[in-house]
């Protein structure tokens, strides 16, 4: 009876503290460390593209973004759902959609960017397409993914009104953002075990 209250007490715990790492977007109170929480971009270099503010897009749009996106939203969909073998064919669309981008009045040294990021981005949807039994691996690729995704809309713009959110429990626990169409929250890193971790870290728009 002991060894049963005590391996009881353990789960309860364990359980509790894992409640308390994510929490629910509607907590506020729960994520008040997780808003000073800011993921490591130390090992994805776009020069300066990830100190870009894009929580506001003023200026002209320089490109249509909408097939790159969708096709981004798609798989993040099929992630939350925990359909790896549907966020490859999302993430195959996502390739040809970054390849066969172009951009307008786009400078010297915004071009050099763009093609950097489009570099990043493609490579690492490529590795999530070419993954589709090992969803761990996409989720892997879609930390930097979702960054390039990030500083792609930074420089071309957009007028969808977007959000950039954040789960603190991805990428090993050292966080990680994803760019989502809803306020509400689907979390693409933690899928069906955990859709509502997370919270709106800024508005795109």
């Amino acid at each position: 009876m002991k060894k049963m209250n005590l391996k009881l007490m353990t789960i309860i715990v364990a359980g509790g503290l894992l409640l308390t790492a994510c929490g629910n977007k509607n907590t506020s109170e729960n994520h008040e460390q997780q808003g000073e929480m800011e993921h490591d971009h130390s090992a994805h270099e776009h020069g300066e593209s990830t100190d870009r503010d894009v929580t506001s897009n003023t200026e002209k749009q320089k490109g249509d973004l909408t097939e790159v996106l969708n096709s981004y939203f798609s798989l993040n969909k099929n992630l939350v759902s925990d359909n790896a073998s549907s966020a490859a064919k999302s993430s195959s669309n996502l390739v040809e959609a970054l390849k066969s981008f172009e951009g307008s009045d786009i400078s010297t040294d915004e071009q050099g960017k763009i093609d950097n990021i489009i570099e990043s981005a493609t490579m690492n949807a490529e590795h999530i397409a070419d993954n589709a039994g090992d969803i761990d691996h996409q989720r892997e690729h879609l930390v930097n993914l979702s960054i390039d995704i990030k500083d792609l809309i930074a420089i071309i713009g957009t007028s969808q009104k977007l959000y950039e959110d954040f789960c603190p429990m991805a990428n090993n626990n050292e966080g990680a953002i994803w760019i989502s169409q809803t306020e509400e929250i689907n979390n693409p890193y933690m899928g069906s075990s955990m859709p509502t971790c997370g919270k709106v870290k800024s508005v795109i728009e």
